[in-house]
């Protein structure tokens, strides 16, 4: 038994910069949404490295027979995993569903898959968010310096 009930209640709460993103289809429908953590260093490195393994994710797919649909079931699963694994690699955390839970991630859309058109707008989002917050941290520095150095 808790003799102290504010001890058994309390909760530290740390800002760690993170934000919950909603994502819109097209249509500006709300499909999903994950966290991101806008000011994490090594998050542009994670995108470019599963980008640069994209072929490697999407290799049980090359090679197929038409006429194989177990084979080409398999191979979608198998990819579908890979992709998954990366991309909730990237965020950190379990978001794959967000981004692939209505709609499968090697599902042609304008002429590429659609997980293809997911990683170009993440990248854009995450270049642009880390941009932002890199000059927010910038002009805060620069202020604290000029103060230093006495201007």
């Amino acid at each position: 038994m808790v003799k102290d009930k504010a001890m058994a209640v309390a909760v530290i709460t740390v800002d760690d910069g993170s934000r919950r993103v909603p994502i819109h289809n097209a249509q500006g429908e709300e499909i999903g949404s994950f966290v991101f953590h806008p000011t994490d260093v090594g998050i542009i490195q994670r995108y470019n490295d599963m980008v640069a393994r994209f072929d490697g994710i999407t290799a049980p797919l090359s090679g197929l027979d038409d006429g194989d649909a177990a084979g080409m079931e398999a191979a979608l699963r198998e990819a579908e995993r890979r992709l998954c694994d990366a991309v909730n690699e990237l965020f950190g955390g379990d978001v794959a569903g967000a981004f692939f839970g209505r709609m499968h991630p090697f599902s042609p859309v304008g002429g590429r898959f659609y997980c293809e058109a997911v990683l170009q707008a993440v990248g854009e989002y995450i270049s642009g968010q880390f941009d932002a917050e890199t000059a927010r941290f910038s002009s805060r520095t620069e202020k604290y310096t000029r103060a230093v150095e006495g201007e």
